[in-house]
């Protein structure tokens, strides 16, 4: 009996696997690590030890733990997937997960998160505002390695961050996470949102909250150099505004 539940447990230990390569990728470590990853990717989808959707499941849940590189997790999931050889499957697989990645961010930046105090544990975004930050993070890697539909990251990016209400106490500190949030995007897929795929209205409410909702004297670990963007192929006055936008936040300040 028991070894027959540890054949029926044998896609949990897959997924567990996948998930500890991915979040050991870096830079250091992508050249040996990634085609261990491909590996067990494509043997429990193969062999069926787990099914696409129930590994989208397992794996969709590292969207909120800090790890050594999320720009090399996107990496690994964009070339996996351009493979010439891979297994429809397992494209679709990368898919779902990058889609659903998105969608957990966006349920996510409904609610009011503060740093993890064990009161978290039953919302979407674990580990408090941190995890919200690194999913921006992630999000924005996959957006900026074209992961990620663009039709998706249209309806489910934006408008959830900056269509949010703030109850009474302690907006400082719901404030702070969403700018810094915010920030992550910018910081990881600026040169992909800034050319069109978002809407300049949303782009200018973005910029204002960082302009405006960092509070004076805390330290968020801004760094202005990393807001530089490249200027659009075609010259337009909201672009020019935009850029303004930018250097006007990245201006030091007393509070970073």
């Amino acid at each position: 009996m028991s070894g027959e539940t540890g054949y029926r447990n044998r896609g949990i230990v897959t997924g567990t696997k996948i998930s500890y390569l991915l979040n050991a990728l870096g830079p250091a470590t992508y050249d040996d690590i990634s085609p261990k990853v491909g590996y067990w990717i494509e043997y429990a989808l193969t062999e069926q030890s787990v099914n696409a959707d129930d590994l989208v499941d397992q794996l969709s849940s590292m969207t909120w733990i800090g790890r050594s590189s999320n720009a090399d997790v996107a990496r690994f999931l964009n070339e996996f997937r351009d493979t010439p050889y891979r297994s429809e499957q397992a494209r679709s697989f990368v898919d779902g997960l990058c889609s659903r990645i998105l969608q957990l961010f966006a349920a996510a930046s409904a609610e009011d998160l503060l740093p993890w105090n064990g009161c978290n544990a039953d919302k979407i975004a674990r580990w408090g505002r941190n995890g919200l930050v690194n999913a921006a993070s992630l999000v924005g890697h996959l957006i900026e390695c074209g992961v990620l539909n663009h039709e998706l990251v249209r309806r489910h990016l934006i408008k959830p961050l900056i269509a949010h209400h703030y109850p009474d106490g302690h907006n400082v500190e719901y404030k702070s996470s969403r700018a810094t949030a915010i920030y992550q995007l910018f910081v990881a897929a600026g040169n992909t949102l800034l050319q069109g795929l978002l809407e300049p209205d949303d782009v200018q409410i973005c910029f204002e909250t960082l302009d405006s909702e960092i509070p004076p004297g805390r330290v968020v670990g801004l760094n202005a150099e990393k807001l530089q963007v490249r200027r659009a192929t075609r010259f337009d006055t909201s672009h020019c505004n935009l850029t303004y936008l930018v250097r006007n936040f990245a201006r030091p300040t007393p509070h970073g």
